[in-house]
């Protein structure tokens, strides 16, 4: 399994576009988000944090390069400028 949590310097209402952009994407495409095993978003006093497990790195990088980009565009949301913070981790267990 692969993990992250990301720091977003941003309102939680650009993730809320971003996410519902993505769910868009993924309806009318398909797949994207085969291998999400866990996503969590909240709102912090820096804007906001997301929180993914992942099946594996692969998968998460195949969603980053075939639906993040065109969510990011239908939501109207620049991928240029600073990067979030990213930590990785390497889940032990996920329960759900």
């Amino acid at each position: 399994m692969y993990g992250y949590t990301t720091h977003v310097p941003a309102p939680i209402e650009a993730y809320k576009a971003v996410h519902q952009a993505v769910l868009e994407v993924v309806g009318e495409e398909g797949g994207g988000s085969d291998g999400l095993v866990l996503h969590l978003a909240y709102a912090t006093d820096r804007g906001f944090d997301l929180t993914e497990v992942w099946e594996s790195k692969g998968q998460f990088e195949a969603f980053n390069r075939d639906v993040f980009p065109k969510a990011m565009a239908r939501a109207g949301v620049p991928m240029e400028g600073p990067e979030p913070e990213l930590v990785e981790f390497d889940p032990v267990a996920v329960i759900a």
